[in-house]
């Protein structure tokens, strides 16, 4: 089993290192990570100018670049075949609901949508997690399911873990992407006679029933199938009758 593994976090953080111990046990990886932390990247792909990429030690490279460029150079520069899986993470803060548009950890899984065996976004829905004395816990439980139960499907899955002890995760809840309220309003300031704004935090995600928010809520892992077509099917059907 041939597996590549990013993140957005940057190549030094805590989650890609126990993401990437962890895969180990179930194949031979290959870690293509960005330079820093490179949150809120989403797709991007830097095709405006060559990508430096630097080998830190043996299956580990730092990119200057985007989670997605990691992804792509990982899969089609450095690899001779296309990895079977590909994963991103262990990324700190949550990516639930409308957050997956603005992710580049879930921006490097859809780059690896390829993979024959499936990609996988997986997050700890927390920027600042309380519970990390038990993350090896979690991470094993996760890649068991994955492994067990994903991996035939074929498809993007974009995975949440709620930031608890590992002993009161209830279990793991099949979930539909949620919707976050409007965010809130852009912060403008003034240096040297120059306009800036700080983009504003997030809206509240909703709670509805079924919606990775609300099974995080109730201490329960998310696990959502995504996928490529953004076609509004309803308003396609519509369409078609005009």
């Amino acid at each position: 089993m041939n597996i590549l593994l990013s993140n957005d976090d940057g190549f030094k953080s805590i989650g890609l290192k126990v993401l990437k111990d962890t895969l180990n046990n179930y194949g031979n990886v290959l870690t293509v990570a960005p330079h820093k932390d490179i949150s809120a990247s989403s797709s991007c792909l830097s095709v405006h100018h060559p990508v430096k990429t630097v080998k830190i030690s043996n299956k580990f490279y730092k990119v200057f670049g985007t989670p997605a460029d990691c992804v792509h150079i990982g899969a089609r520069g450095m690899l001779k075949k296309y990895p079977d899986m590909v994963f991103s993470g262990i990324n700190f803060g949550s990516n639930m609901g409308d957050d997956v548009i603005y992710s580049g950890t879930v921006g490097a899984a859809i780059e690896g949508r390829h993979a024959k065996f499936g990609s996988y976004a997986i997050s700890i829905a927390s920027r600042t997690p309380k519970y990390l004395d038990d993350i090896e816990l979690k991470t094993h439980h996760v890649l068991d399911f994955i492994f067990n139960k994903l991996k035939s499907l074929k498809t993007i899955f974009n995975i949440n873990i709620p930031d608890l002890p590992f002993s009161e995760i209830k279990g793991i809840k099949f979930s539909l992407l949620g919707t976050r309220a409007i965010s809130k309003r852009a912060k403008k300031t003034n240096i040297n006679q120059c306009m800036f704004y700080d983009i504003g935090d997030v809206g509240p995600g909703s709670n509805k029933r079924g919606t990775d928010f609300n099974v995080i809520r109730d201490g329960y892992i998310s696990v959502t199938p995504i996928m490529i077509d953004m076609t509004d099917t309803a308003i396609f059907k519509k369409l078609k009758k005009l």
